[in-house]
């Protein structure tokens, strides 16, 4: 009874004054250690180049950015993605392949694909700490995603 009477008193002067009003908790302050002020998925799609990935694969892995939920799962099958890229459903096939070698992206079940968190969210919103969270530490270590190296990097 008390809170809902602290609840109206707040919505009145919330009114009066203006503001905002959320019911989403308060964020914790951006924390990063080391030298550059990167997250996981900006280093990620900054290097997304090393993995020499085809263009079906590509197109395959923006769709599946854009069409996730929140829990990074995508409804596709690999024939309704070779009708909307107009190629053959064995070049899907591969770029799926591709993506899964690469643990950008896993089959969950038929029809239902699972985008890695640390790509398909920014570095430590909400969404992707609470994904994280659900899929525990032994899913991310068994697809962890490995940036591959260049020549010329290995050699410095």
């Amino acid at each position: 009874m008390e809170s809902a009477r602290q609840l109206l008193l707040s919505l009145e002067k919330l009114a009066r004054k203006g503001g905002t009003f959320s019911t989403n908790p308060d964020v914790k302050p951006y924390a990063f250690y080391g030298g550059q002020h990167l997250s996981v998925s900006q280093v990620i799609r900054a290097n997304l180049w090393k993995f020499h990935l085809s263009a079906t694969s590509r197109n395959v892995l923006d769709h599946m950015t854009v069409h996730h939920d929140d829990q990074a799962l995508v409804q596709m099958t690999q024939a309704s993605l070779a009708v909307k890229f107009g190629c053959s459903q064995s070049k899907v096939s591969r770029a799926v392949g591709e993506l899964t070698r690469h643990n950008f992206a896993w089959k969950e079940r038929r029809g239902q694909y699972r985008l890695h968190p640390l790509y398909a969210y920014r570095w430590g919103s909400r969404k992707q700490r609470t994904l994280l969270a659900k899929l525990g530490k032994d899913t991310l270590t068994n697809k962890e995603i490995v940036i591959p190296s260049v020549r010329k990097e290995t050699s410095r």
